[in-house]
């Protein structure tokens, strides 16, 4: 085995070794981040009692950062809408886009809480709003994609079609409902 080898292998085990050492000293200099990604894996675990309170920790510590508080309203807000409380997930979405007008994901949430409840012009207006914010993309393609089904809730059809082929071209992989597809064809 060459020096330079050697060098490499040890190099990685000391790397190895180090980094749950640093992970938990990272998290013990800063709760705050730790709170908020337990509370986010929560959320993403569908733990909503669990996630609703870690992140209410977080929102409710005057030590967050600014630009933290949007992020946390928004996996909050994700969270109360999976226990079907809409009007707590809606009020923590609200406050998200008041605090960061340019945060694409609270707008997309809002958007299909206010589509669940019929609400479909409102919720082309936050699809609109997280298109105009976000890069070309799957995650761009997924807003195109509700906003023509919204669209097509409200029967605006050319708008529904022209949306669902925007998404199409974003990603082609993206599923379009069975009852579009006539329509696409025309």
């Amino acid at each position: 085995m060459k020096l330079r080898d050697i060098l490499i292998l040890a190099f990685a085990a000391l790397l190895f070794a180090a980094s749950p050492a640093l992970a938990k000293k990272h998290a013990a200099v800063n709760p705050i981040n730790a709170d908020y990604a337990k509370g986010v894996a929560a959320v993403n675990d569908r733990h909503w009692n669990d996630g609703i309170a870690l992140l209410t920790k977080v929102i409710d510590n005057p030590a967050t950062p600014k630009e933290l508080v949007p992020l946390a309203l928004t996996n909050r807000g994700t969270a109360y809408a999976n226990k079907k409380m809409t009007a707590e997930a809606l009020a923590d979405l609200d406050k998200a886009i008041n605090l960061n007008p340019d945060y694409t994901a609270a707008y997309y949430d809002r958007a299909r809480i206010l589509a669940m409840q019929n609400k479909h012009a409102e919720a082309v207006a936050d699809l609109t709003k997280a298109i105009e914010h976000s890069k070309a993309g799957k995650p761009q393609a997924v807003y195109y994609k509700n906003r023509a089904l919204s669209y097509g809730a409200m029967s605006k059809l050319d708008e529904a079609k022209a949306d669902f082929a925007k998404a199409k071209q974003l990603d082609p992989k993206i599923k379009i409902p069975m009852h579009y597809k006539p329509m696409m064809a025309q």
